[in-house]
């Protein structure tokens, strides 16, 4: 087979084509493994005009590609640092992710940081300028297209947030009206353990696309239906954890080899000190929910990245929904967003902190048994990483 892929007018015979697709995919999974199975990479934003017109200035400096230094907190060093990067340099470092998705692999990618600090401008973009939610949708069937005709391939999606630890279907709910941020009523999601011993949300509608603009179509029917909500530092907060699922499951004609994988596309709500936001009344509220779940996560980062025998998955639906990408078997990245304003360096602390924490983690290639998963993380922790300051 090496030899015949050396000659220029080599013509392959089908047994021939398949050993080399699945040499490929052999390669290509040991590539990202090197990489690592968890990266973190850090963006940094522009100062906002609010910020510059109150005389505020950039406090944080990046050294180079990979560091950045935090007055009176040291240096930080991650995957990767883009202050602030293009959204096609951002998913330069996500595009090869999505083959592995196709390849039948659990792929993660979700965003953190205080609120205000970039998370849904690095993931889902503008009309103008893509995020990483649209680029990946556009390479996906741009895949999709080369593995056709030999191969049949259903791509499905689904939607939904965490609203105070309630979860709500975006696909299935109409746009939300009126000023207050919170979801119309929807019927009861509940968590449960699946057959590959992760956790999936029963009642969730799925739906089955045909081409990349229809999916396209169907995420910004999603983001529509989000909760948001202004306050004192931010005019479109996030009041939810958002997450965005698509399944890819690829058929050989030939052999009827089948492949399955996922790409979690996840916009955490944001953390927030209620002093400086301003919030009150509901919005109290949801800032309350977000940073305890962030808490939780935070817990768990602390757990696995440690290496104990006790993970504390099971303390909030969030760690729960994001078990299989931290000390899981996802292939997961993790982009911190940060503001360089002199005003928010205790927020940008924090933020790369819980970052630096989570590098330590070691997400597993060999999957886990059902048996084994959902009984995992039955003891507690206690290290409130963020709260209501």
């Amino acid at each position: 087979l090496g030899q015949a892929l050396l000659r220029p007018d080599a013509v392959l015979s089908e047994p021939e084509v398949r050993e080399a697709e699945r040499h490929r995919r052999k390669v290509h999974n040991a590539i990202e493994d090197v990489k690592g199975h968890l990266r973190i990479f850090c963006r940094v934003r522009p100062l906002s005009m609010k910020e510059t017109d109150q005389g505020d200035f950039e406090a944080v400096r990046v050294i180079d590609g990979m560091r950045i230094e935090v007055p009176r907190c040291g240096v930080f060093t991650f995957d990767g640092v883009f202050a602030p990067g293009s959204q096609e340099e951002i998913f330069e470092d996500t595009q090869d992710l999505v083959q592995s998705a196709v390849d039948g692999h659990n792929v993660t990618i979700f965003a953190y940081g205080q609120t205000g600090a970039g998370k849904t401008y690095t993931l889902h973009g503008t009309p103008e300028e893509e995020g990483i939610a649209g680029r990946t949708i556009s390479e996906l069937f741009e895949i999709v297209a080369r593995l056709r005709p030999n191969h049949a391939v259903t791509i499905t999606a689904s939607m939904f947030e965490l609203y105070r630890n309630r979860l709500v279907d975006l696909l299935r709910q109409p746009q939300r009206r009126g000023a207050s941020s919170s979801p119309p009523s929807s019927p009861k999601l509940t968590l449960r353990c699946a057959r590959d011993g992760g956790m999936e949300v029963e009642k969730l509608s799925e739906r089955e696309v045909k081409d990349a603009s229809e999916l396209k179509r169907l995420l910004a029917r999603g983001l529509s239906a989000r909760a948001v909500g202004a306050h004192g530092l931010n005019s479109e907060s996030s009041r939810s954890h958002c997450l965005f699922t698509i399944k890819v499951t690829t058929v050989d004609l030939g052999t009827h080899d089948s492949f399955t994988g996922k790409i979690l596309l996840c916009d955490l709500g944001g953390s927030e000190r209620l002093k400086k936001t301003e919030a009150t009344g509901d919005q109290m509220k949801e800032a309350i929910e977000i940073n305890r779940s962030l808490t939780a996560l935070a817990d768990v980062i602390e757990a696995v990245a440690e290496r104990r025998k006790q993970v504390p998955y099971r303390n909030h639906k969030l760690t729960q929904l994001l078990q299989d990408s931290l000390g899981g078997t996802a292939k997961t990245l993790m982009f911190v967003n940060c503001s360089p304003a002199e005003s928010n360096l205790q927020e940008t602390q924090m933020s790369l902190s819980y970052a630096s924490r989570a590098k330590g983690i070691i997400n597993t290639q060999a999957p886990h048994s059902p048996s084994m998963s959902c009984r995992r993380g039955i003891g507690q922790s206690s290290s409130p990483v963020f709260g209501n300051r």
